[in-house]
């Protein structure tokens, strides 16, 4: 974890102040799987979600590298610039999410928490209750579908919070989406 402590990670932002924080995690119900790799875009209440059927560096990094192609590198690059994640084994090989495995090129700074500090993230950690409404831990997730998650996280975006003045995750996004565009 070299230079991706999280005190790293408080430097970074005290020099970059602009640079939004993605943070990232991995909901599971079973231990064998499957998981659900979840990011969760600061300030905007939006939180997303990927299936994997396996726990590991290799699985969730491809996630990055499908964003990256389907984004774009400005969009990709807007969203995921810096991710704080846990030193969770899946995402623990830093190499594979900073940088593209295709052109090799940096696309994302990466800094991890210090163990079992998850109130460093705390944004994600609140927001997995609402997958948690949804998906309680004793619910087996074996049958659930990419296609059942994007419905399960529209659902989510879409509900009102009074720590968005009563706007949807989807409108704060939005708008501040369109506010970076100026």
């Amino acid at each position: 974890y070299k230079n991706h402590k999280y005190e790293d990670y408080l430097i970074f932002k005290e020099e970059n102040p602009g640079v939004p924080t993605t943070e990232m995690d991995t909901v599971l119900n079973s231990q064998s799987g499957p998981y659900i790799q979840t990011f969760y875009f600061e300030g905007s209440g939006i939180m997303i979600g990927f299936l994997h059927q396996e726990k590991s560096s290799e699985s969730m990094a491809k996630t990055l590298d499908v964003l990256e192609e389907t984004l774009g590198n400005d969009l990709y690059r807007t969203l995921f610039s810096l991710i704080l994640t846990d030193r969770g084994v899946e995402f623990e090989k830093v190499d594979l999410f900073e940088f593209n495995k295709q052109t090799g090129t940096f696309r994302t700074n990466i800094f991890y928490c210090d163990a079992y500090q998850s109130s460093q993230k705390p944004h994600i950690e609140n927001a997995h209750n609402y997958i948690r409404d949804i998906i309680p831990n004793e619910i087996d997730i074996s049958n659930v579908t990419q296609d059942d998650l994007d419905l399960m996280f529209s659902h989510i975006n879409s509900t009102p919070r009074k720590a968005l003045n009563d706007k949807t995750p989807y409108e704060v996004f939005n708008f501040m989406m369109s506010s970076s565009d100026n």
